[in-house]
């Protein structure tokens, strides 16, 4: 029940391949080469929300050289159609963001945190499953799309479609296993011996009975160098050690109201999910409602989203610049009605907001409301973009808009993936 499941060295290849590549995406604005194209999409609203207001996140993963060689963990393993398995593997890192606000830094962040990654593989060169061309986004089998696109002509390898990173996110920890640990104790061993350096003096020069002009300072420094190292580094140590403890017991209290309701949907969403999906797994599920909550944040136009299938609105969000997931969630209702399968999910997830010139960090709750055909629970699609317009055949790049381009009738997601019907805060 208890046990670890390690992942495999091409996981541990992959997620240290992604984490280079995130890291250039925020520095430099390139799109990570082993990200799947919706991931792509996800990232690409993302960066044109911190372009227009001017806004650079410098994301460092300060110990990833450190943690290079250890195998990430295994969170759950997901197949669809027997073709495809995606994988949700983790790390731990010391992640450093600064953000900047037109060249000028603002805030600098630094934390611990898991991260998971959703690695997606093929296990069937020769598959007929539907796939995009990651060149011009036309719809083939993979089989095809190892022959060239018929649209575009590239040729591609396995490699080149499979395997792809299809969502990330970061939850932070708390855990005193720490691979940067000196660092962090040190100013505190070196203050603390400082400081007991500073009391012993106080204490010799109140006392009145030291002579500078008649003492031995070799021999008086020499009898008190070693009680004040060890009584320094003493009280450094126990000063970082409960400003840890306190930090453990705050973030431990304010996760204590989440507990109850997170364990209730990680047990009850599986079990309700069982009569229409019976290989529904809740990790994935939950990668997917995380994609489509940065998808619906980062959006300014929900007019021709294929992953929005709500009422018409406006973007509320328009000053959040980063969100990273809390791991817990919230199961407010499930149903079946009309043949679509309904969840509503509250989210608790940290933000960081942009407005004139600060930057502010905040816990927030975001509620959500994703549906699905339940026709479509067992198919092969894993990615939003494996369509083609029911109308006139033709395939279309259906993440980034909902109305067929050549015969302009819409394309309803839902059908085929899960779609917000409605979102806001929780």
């Amino acid at each position: 029940m208890f046990g670890i499941v390690y992942g495999s060295d091409s996981d541990n290849k992959i997620m240290n391949r992604f984490v280079d590549e995130y890291e250039v995406w925020c520095n430099e604005g390139k799109n990570p080469d082993i990200a799947s194209i919706d991931l792509d999409f996800a990232l690409d609203l993302q960066k044109k929300r911190l372009d227009e207001k001017g806004v650079k996140i410098q994301t460092a993963f300060t110990d990833k050289e450190t943690v290079k060689n250890e195998v990430p963990i295994n969170a759950c393993t997901a197949y669809d159609m027997g073709e495809c398995k995606s994988n949700i593997a983790s790390k731990t890192y010391e992640v450093t963001e600064k953000y900047f606000k037109d060249g000028k830094k603002k805030k600098k962040i630094k934390d611990r945190f898991f991260f998971y990654t959703m690695i997606t593989r093929l296990e069937n060169r020769n598959s007929e499953v539907a796939c995009s061309c990651p060149n011009c986004g036309a719809v083939s089998s993979v089989r095809e799309l190892l022959n060239g696109c018929k649209n575009c002509k590239t040729r591609f390898i396995m490699d080149d479609l499979f395997p792809k990173v299809t969502n990330f996110y970061f939850v932070k920890t708390y855990s005193l296993a720490n691979k940067s640990t000196k660092k962090v104790l040190a100013p505190y061993l070196l203050g603390g011996i400082a400081a007991v350096a500073a009391f012993t003096v106080w204490v010799v020069v109140k006392d009145g009975t030291f002579d500078p002009a008649t003492a031995n300072m070799v021999y008086e420094i020499g009898i008190r160098a070693i009680p004040v190292l060890l009584g320094g580094l003493l009280a450094g140590y126990l000063a970082w050690a409960l400003k840890t403890l306190f930090g453990l017991f705050v973030g431990a209290a304010k996760s204590i109201p989440m507990i109850g309701p997170h364990f209730n949907c990680q047990k009850r969403l599986p079990w309700l999910m069982k009569e229409v999906n019976p290989n529904f797994s809740y990790e994935y599920f939950i990668g997917k409602v995380l994609a489509l909550l940065k998808i619906i944040i980062f959006s300014d136009d929900y007019t021709n989203l294929a992953v929005y299938e709500g009422a018409p609105t406006e973007n509320p969000f328009g000053d959040i610049v980063d969100i990273k997931y809390r791991g817990v969630s919230k199961l407010n209702s499930f149903n079946v009605t009309n043949g679509c399968c309904y969840v509503d999910m509250t989210v608790y997830a940290t933000t960081v907001k942009n407005k004139n010139s600060s930057f502010r960090v905040k816990n927030e709750k975001f509620r959500l409301t994703v549906c699905r055909s339940v026709n479509a629970m067992d198919d092969g699609v894993f990615t939003m973009k494996k369509v083609t317009c029911k109308s006139c055949g033709a395939s279309f790049d259906a993440t980034r808009e909902r109305n067929c381009p050549y015969c302009g009738n819409p394309y309803h997601l839902g059908n085929d993936d899960w779609v917000v019907v409605s979102f806001g805060k929780g």
